[in-house]
């Protein structure tokens, strides 16, 4: 299953790169996941660029 669009990718990418860099960011959410079932919810801002399966938000 893709979660992504590779828009998206992108630009979580983009932050990340500069979040790594130390350049003080705070970036508005990219992605919304969210579980109906269980009512889970992430916001998603960036992604690792050392591990691009890894992310972080909120």
């Amino acid at each position: 299953m893709k979660l992504l669009t590779d828009a998206q990718r992108q630009e979580l990418t983009a932050n990340g790169e500069r979040s790594a860099a130390g350049e003080e960011i705070d970036p508005r959410p990219v992605v919304k996941l969210f579980t109906p079932d269980a009512g889970a919810t992430w916001l998603l801002t960036e992604l690792d660029p050392s591990h691009p399966d890894r992310a972080f938000g909120l």
